[in-house]
């Protein structure tokens, strides 16, 4: 199964269906290559430098973050006995980081800012909000990132899961570029070949890659 497969099967599992409706139809525009943006979805980084900075990184960080957001869901809710509104934390990290796809560009090997973006989240909850009429949505994709606090457990949720796979991968690509700064492949180039390898997903790859030194 794919990963936009894994973003559309956890949509389905939304009960409600206004927000499953407004999951979809926000999935299906930034997947449609007839809406102009400047990079493609699945060819989009999920930040300039931080973590996820690499062709595809950002689809790949959007499922981490959906499927940690929902399984914590879960795991809360049975631990603590909170009454979690599951459909508004699947949405909320489906949908959470979309509109990067309007923010970032790869352009020669670099990626940067597109000329006249929009900071995503403000743009995207921004449609929530007036078009969709979802406040509660617009408030999640808004209060997630941490910029205004948690009111809700469904951003507190989303938000934390959102930095746990950013530091995960953080961590993880700092180590990669090491390695192959180690190797003689140090370039933008080389790294965005790397990923998009797959090879460091192999264990004996992985093994050395997370003991090569500093």
């Amino acid at each position: 199964m794919s990963r936009v497969d894994l973003l559309y099967k956890l949509a389905d599992s939304i009960k409600n269906d206004k927000l499953r409706s407004v999951v979809y139809q926000y999935l299906n525009k930034v997947l449609d290559s007839g809406v102009e943006k400047c990079v493609e979805f699945e060819e989009a980084p999920g930040e300039i430098e931080e973590h996820h900075s690499y062709p595809g990184g950002l689809l790949e960080h959007t499922v981490s973050v959906a499927y940690i957001s929902s399984f914590i869901a879960d795991l809360y809710e049975n631990v603590y006995g909170f009454k979690i509104n599951k459909d508004m934390v699947i949405a909320c990290s489906v949908l959470h980081d979309l509109y990067k796809v309007f923010e970032f560009e790869v352009n020669n090997s670099l990626i940067g800012r597109c000329r006249d973006y929009y900071p995503h989240d403000a743009r995207l909850s921004g449609e929530i909000l007036v078009r969709e009429g979802l406040p509660e949505l617009a408030k999640c994709i808004t209060e997630l990132h941490g910029y205004y606090g948690y009111t809700s457990l469904e951003s507190l949720i989303v938000g934390l899961s959102d930095i746990l796979d950013a530091k995960f991968h953080s961590i993880l690509q700092a180590k990669i570029r090491n390695y192959l700064s180690r190797v003689g492949r140090g370039g933008l180039k080389e790294f965005y070949e790397f990923m998009k390898s797959r090879e460091w997903v192999k264990k004996d790859v992985l093994e050395r890659i997370l003991i090569t030194p500093p």
